[in-house]
């Protein structure tokens, strides 16, 4: 009895607590009112727009929710983000992070997410996993190998289709195991060891990303005690692959120091950047470490997947129901490629297809599959005409922002041209938006590494498809189905594929 006393105390004292900070808190924004404990978790789940949107103005452009007891404010204009998004050219002190540099999540660090480059705080060790990622992400040399692979392995699955006049296929579980397949050529060299299936992987790289997502909006004293009843499970569904990515490094960083020669893949490209260029390092700092190598491949694997695979998914979509857009496609394809539908593609002729490269610009702002970005403020700073506390969550709705009617013509029209200058017979619009209006890879100092790779692939994907096939939309009335889970993750997206 005296236990129970106590605990009710506790818990009135805390909810006390809680409420007056509620109640007297800086700047109160309209949102969904918070419980103690669990904030507003009920009310909104794991996707805040889809609240939002049923119960605030389209005119509220930041408002808040609350994960447990953190006030999360929500930013849904980009007049907000001059200073969340300073990027190392207008930062002062290159070496200083910026007050908003830093990401929150209530996990445990053996899983693994804060020690490679979404989650990780510790500036300096982020700068140096982001200084080795970026240069083999950015390099030329790895955009060429990618480009080769990806059309290697489309012939693969393409031997299967031409045997049919017409298939029907899932689109989102296929380009899921194709990503995967692409994914782990280019990340571990999958010809060099025996890793699980396909399969295993393309799940477990979603379970991944959902676990992002359960970690960020579940409050920590609920995520604890799910985490030590469920540690083994969740690790085992991991896109470490209980242990296996950690073996594969240790056993090809012996082999690239024993002499081997390096194969064309991160892994080894890294791992060669790592040898190399010991003497680039941030002073005091070694060279990464295994750890540090398995979890940056582990969350490069895992967002890699997803994110592309979610973004053709939204691409082909969206073009299958734009007949003027497909008919621009094949014209521009004829035009750079010629008739020959098994042309090889190369990464100068890819260059060249500007209306491709705008129909990929479109896509990620039109339906880009990560949503919302994460920032915490380090110090106090004002954000628009408020002043915010240290501590202060924003949480930055880049759907809002890209599909903001004062920065776009239109904005829920599918429509390309917007990112095509005059000379190419465009809008021009893009180059009159404004600041941080158009933000597919996020921004700032933690902008995505991998943009460019990912711009690639969506191009080079477009003119694998349309130059051959016609592709139907089984269900052409229905509007595409995702859920949220850390990303949006489109399913059941059924086509028809058929040769021209």
């Amino acid at each position: 009895m005296e236990i129970i006393i106590f605990v009710g105390i506790i818990i009135s004292l805390y909810t006390s607590y809680f409420y007056f900070r509620y109640f007297t808190r800086p700047n109160p924004l309209p949102g969904p009112f918070p419980l103690p404990f669990i904030g507003t978790l009920f009310q909104i789940g794991l996707n805040p727009r889809k609240w939002a949107e049923k119960n605030l103005n389209e005119s509220i452009d930041i408002w808040e929710y609350y994960i447990g007891p953190f006030r999360v404010v929500t930013i849904c204009n980009a007049k907000y983000l001059d200073k969340i998004y300073l990027s190392y050219k207008e930062s002062k002190n290159l070496s200083r992070e910026s007050k908003f540099f830093k990401r929150n999540i209530a996990a445990y660090d053996e899983i693994g997410i804060l020690k490679g480059l979404i989650f990780n705080n510790v500036f300096h060790k982020w700068k140096r996993s982001r200084q080795f990622v970026t240069k083999v992400l950015m390099s030329k040399i790895y955009h060429y190998g990618f480009i080769n692979n990806v059309q290697k392995i489309f012939k693969e699955f393409e031997e299967n289709w031409d045997e049919n006049k017409e298939v029907t296929l899932d689109f989102s579980t296929w380009v899921s195991c194709y990503k995967t397949q692409i994914t782990i050529g280019t990340i571990f060299g999958q010809q060099l060891y025996n890793l699980p299936s396909f399969k295993i992987i393309s799940k477990a790289s979603s379970e991944h990303m959902a676990l992002l997502a359960f970690l960020v909006f579940v409050p920590k004293c609920v995520s604890s005690i799910i985490m030590l009843l469920g540690f083994n499970t969740m690790k085992k569904k991991s896109v470490f692959l209980n242990g296996t990515v950690h073996n594969i490094i240790q056993k090809r960083r012996k082999e690239i120091e024993n002499g081997s020669p390096t194969n064309f893949n991160l892994l080894d490209l890294l791992l060669t950047s790592n040898l190399l260029n010991e003497s680039e390092n941030i002073k005091g700092e070694e060279s990464l470490n295994d750890e540090e190598v398995e979890n940056n491949l582990a969350e490069i694997t895992s967002t890699s997947i997803e994110t592309t695979s979610s973004a053709l998914c939204f691409l082909i979509y969206n073009v299958a129901k734009n007949s003027s857009v497909i008919e621009k496609i094949r014209a521009e394809i004829l035009k750079v490629f010629g008739s020959d539908t098994n042309a090889i593609i190369t990464y100068e002729t890819l260059e060249s297809c500007r209306y491709i490269e705008a129909v990929a610009k479109e896509t990620l702002r039109f339906a880009n599959p990560v949503p919302y970005n994460l920032r915490i403020l380090d110090g106090k700073e004002s954000v628009g005409e408020f002043n915010w506390p240290s501590g202060t969550w924003f949480w930055i709705d880049h759907h809002r922002i890209m599909n903001d009617p004062n920065h776009f013509n239109e904005p829920k029209k599918f429509n390309p041209d917007r990112f095509l200058n005059e000379e190419y017979e465009g809008a021009g619009e893009f180059n009159k938006i404004r600041k941080n209006g158009y933000v597919p890879f996020g921004g700032g100092l933690r902008i995505c590494p991998g943009r460019n790779i990912v711009l690639i692939e969506l191009k080079l994907l477009t003119v694998l498809f349309f130059r051959k096939y016609n592709i139907n939309l089984v269900n052409e009335n229905e509007s595409i189905k995702y859920v949220y889970r850390g990303i949006n993750q489109v399913y059941n997206l059924k086509i028809r594929l058929s040769e021209k």
